[in-house]
């Protein structure tokens, strides 16, 4: 089996980038390597992305059963088969991001992630969680989007951050996200043991 590598974060901590250069470093020295995320490209995931962009509405229980079928699909169709060819399988979000968003007082973060469990959806051999100052992440959206997502404001970035300090288990490995990029490549390569 590969090896399967989470990467998270509220947004504008730099996820997406870390991710992509991460792949391409680890493809750089010959390692076999995939990258996706989530939501997915698949019609699940831009089912998804229109609920992200306001086009369409969605309840609470409508919106966890979205992710969790795309989550299925990332998992068929994606991550198990790369693992299954060795590779390793990089995960731009994963459940922990889920329980992070969707988690509230009506419905909490730990009861949003144990239904990704319950589900059986792997867990990754390694968790790399970007900490930043969420007023810090919201600026960096606003200079470089002409859009934002609905959970693109200050107060929903910091409740964000407060579910994601409940939920990440102790494994997770937490980088500075207002590092150099390549400085958490260095970071997460020392962990990978490769």
């Amino acid at each position: 089996m590969g090896i399967f590598i989470v990467i998270e974060g509220i947004d504008g901590s730099g996820k997406s980038t870390l991710a992509k250069r991460l792949c391409e470093s680890l493809k750089n020295v010959g390692k076999a390597t995939s990258l996706y995320r989530e939501p997915t490209d698949y019609p699940s995931g831009k089912y998804l992305r229109e609920f992200l962009t306001g086009k369409i509405e969605l309840n609470r229980d409508e919106q966890l059963e979205a992710f969790i079928n795309d989550r299925k699909e990332s998992v068929k169709l994606n991550i198990l088969p790369s693992l299954a060819r060795n590779e390793i399988v990089i995960l731009d979000r994963y459940f922990y991001s889920t329980a992070a968003y969707q988690g509230n007082e009506q419905l909490s973060p730990k009861h949003i992630l144990a239904m990704n469990v319950k589900e059986g959806f792997p867990i990754p051999d390694f968790l790399f969680y970007l900490e930043i100052d969420p007023t810090i992440a919201l600026n960096r959206i606003q200079s470089s989007r002409s859009s934002m997502d609905r959970f693109e404001t200050l107060d929903k970035l910091k409740a964000i951050e407060k579910n994601y300090n409940e939920i990440l288990p102790n494994f997770a490995v937490r980088l500075d996200a207002e590092l150099k990029t390549e400085d958490n490549i260095k970071n997460i390569l020392s962990k990978l043991y490769l």
